[in-house]
């Protein structure tokens, strides 16, 4: 995995939070605009960060299996 700040995924979220967050200060003529800026705003770091979590949390999951099947594979008995 690569680290957050070389994955596009960051990238697109950033930018996706900044042009919520333009929207919902400069939207003053409709009200929805600054709506939905502001969900913008909010969602796309949120959403970032449990990708993310999820992700990180699999590959460890992952890196675990493979250690412990490593650990069995060293334990096993030798058939006669």
């Amino acid at each position: 995995m690569r680290p957050g700040l070389k994955s596009t995924e960051f990238w697109l979220n950033t930018a996706a939070m900044v042009i919520g967050a333009v929207l919902a200060a400069v939207g003053e003529e409709n009200s929805w605009t600054q709506i939905l800026g502001g969900i913008m705003a909010v969602v796309a770091p949120a959403a970032y960060t449990a990708g993310r979590a999820t992700v990180k949390g699999r590959e460890a999951l992952g890196a675990a299996h493979v250690d412990a099947a490593r650990e069995m594979a060293k334990k096993k008995p030798e058939q006669p």
